[in-house]
């Protein structure tokens, strides 16, 4: 075999980065249609009929997928070739991208964001290299962001040199009907709030795909995290529905909401919120004003009682300020993380040192206490009732060893720290909060800022987000972040910002039963009622990793 093009030798490298077993043709996922694909099928199906009596006689297929790399639209030329991809698990709805069939000429041109041609050896899976196909890019000419991918493919080890200049005119031709339909589709959004903005006592607000507007009620009454939430809200509720509901404002107070979906425009939807009476809130910049406000009625609460008290929460949730808090910025904080660098004796002789000395109403907090040494536990056992009053920081009690949950059961109080991915609503005093901490008064989130930032699922927690603060450059300018303004990695949030909160749900719950499993999916599949297959599928549709 010849040595693959650079490109292609990424390519494969990010396939088998991804796990894929060449030899191996994976089962298809298929996912339900997105918001998008309606649109993009409309813009495409009078460029792709043409398309495909162009080629006629020639035995090829057209294939068109969304920018998740779902397929969206097939065209062929013949049953042969139909049956062809069917076998192939190239299914209406499957999922083509890297990562799910490896180096192909639609999940790639995703990648590189250029138009890609691949020969039939060139595929990453064995089964794909009897296929030869050019890939091109469609790009939305107001936003720049990659809308699908169009894809001539045909049988044969070398693609035909007439592919690429055919579907390059195609996707032409595609992205001008796809800035002809936003400009329909933008004017319909922009009449419709116009309408519903002339009803007095209402906070208006109307959503489009790319655009967002406001009457003075609302940019009183919403803060940028509403407007995520309220995205997600009218991502649940189908086309030209509606829908009257209780909504708890971020800023405080709740209201009266209504949605309603702009009939044949997809992503869009109207927000109709009651402005009137004592219903408007009071402007709280401080951070965390929601969660945190309930934590430290339960730290009180608990600082009250007797007896030790556990802290418990995922790595980086903020337990080490749930102590700091207990203690009113005082006690004596001990890590038992250090126990490594120090050694067991030191440590415990430095812990027996700090409960001798500390009087009555002092408070020992030991942090990390679940990566503590059985022995180590042993002498905390049998200090715990002697002396001053413990706070321990530990991990989830499930997924701790047995000794640790020992000691832990034996705390009177107990205050657990909600994880990030639970506290979207407040990514923007968070935000504000960190930001403050590290002395960057040039960082303020945006809308759109907050959007991408509220679709992601941070393993790290808090500890990540400060950390993507931290590394945004010096700004000079006082106007809020856009989503531009972030790391790369975090200016588009990737599926899981594409949920509405019902995938959302799902998607926690089965985080929770693989967790409870120990990672185990046969055994989380059991504890969901679903079959192995439909869990399997619903991890790749979901974005589990």
């Amino acid at each position: 075999m010849n040595p693959l093009r650079p490109e292609i030798a990424l390519s494969w490298k990010r396939s088998e980065l991804s796990g894929l077993d060449p030899g191996h043709l994976p089962e298809p996922t298929l996912l339900g249609p997105s918001d998008t694909s309606g649109r993009l099928r409309s813009a495409a199906r009078p460029v792709l009929d043409e398309l495909g009596t162009q080629l006629s006689g020639t035995e090829c297929c057209i294939l068109l997928v969304d920018r998740d790399c779902r397929i969206v639209t097939r065209v062929f030329d013949s049953a042969s070739m139909q049956r062809a991809m069917d076998d192939l698990g190239v299914l209406p709805g499957a999922e083509l991208s890297e990562e799910t069939f490896g180096t192909n000429a639609l999940g790639t041109p995703l990648e590189v964001r250029q138009g890609l041609v691949v020969h039939g050896e060139e595929h990453f899976l064995e089964p794909l290299k009897g296929f030869s196909c050019y890939g091109h890019p469609l790009i939305h000419p107001v936003t720049r962001r990659i809308e699908g991918i169009l894809d001539i493919t045909a049988v044969g080890k070398t693609a035909n040199p007439l592919f690429a200049p055919v579907v390059a005119r195609a996707a032409r031709d595609i992205e001008a009907r796809l800035l002809e339909s936003a400009r329909e589709a933008d004017q319909r959004v922009v009449e419709a709030f116009q309408r519903a903005a002339q009803r007095r006592g209402l906070a208006v607000a109307a959503m489009g795909e790319d655009i967002m507007l406001t009457n003075k009620a609302a940019v009183d009454l919403l803060v940028p995290a509403d407007h995520a939430a309220l995205r997600a809200i009218a991502m649940d509720l189908p086309s030209g529905e509606s829908r009257t509901m209780d909504f708890a404002l971020t800023a405080g107070g709740r209201t009266t909401l209504r949605v309603d979906r702009i009939p044949g425009i997809d992503g869009s939807a109207l927000f109709l919120l009651d402005a009137t009476g004592d219903r408007k809130p009071v402007r709280r910049t401080a951070a965390a004003q929601t969660t945190s406000s309930s934590l430290r009625d339960e730290l009180a609460r608990v600082r009250a009682g007797t007896g030790s008290v556990l802290v418990v929460g995922e790595p980086g949730s903020g337990r080490t300020w749930a102590a700091r808090e207990f203690t009113g910025r005082g006690g004596v904080f001990i890590d038992a993380a250090r126990i490594v660098a120090q050694g067991q004796r030191e440590w415990s002789a430095a812990l027996l040192a700090t409960v001798d000395g500390a009087a009555s109403a002092d408070v020992v907090v030991v942090e990390h206490v679940h990566v503590a040494p059985d022995p180590v536990l042993g002498l905390l056992v049998s200090v715990l009732e002697s002396g001053p009053r413990f706070v321990f920081t530990s991990d989830p009690l499930d997924t701790v060893r047995e000794p640790v949950r020992e000691l832990l059961t034996r705390c009177a109080g107990r205050v657990r720290i909600p994880a990030l991915r639970h506290r979207i609503r407040e990514i923007g005093d968070l935000a504000a909060s960190l930001a403050d901490e590290l002395g960057r008064p040039d960082i303020r989130l945006g809308p759109g800022a907050v959007a991408a930032l509220a679709g992601r699922s941070w393993p790290g927690n808090l500890a990540e987000l400060r950390a993507v603060l931290a590394g945004i450059p010096e700004r000079g300018s006082s106007l809020p972040l856009r989503a531009e303004d972030l790391a790369p990695e975090y200016r588009s949030s990737g599926r899981v910002a594409k949920l509405g909160g019902l995938e959302r749900a799902e998607r926690e719950a089965i985080i929770d039963a693989l967790r409870d499993s120990g990672g185990n999916k046969v055994h989380a599949a059991a504890r969901l009622g679903i079959s192995r297959t439909t869990l399997y599928s619903r991890i790749k549709a979901l974005g589990i990793v």
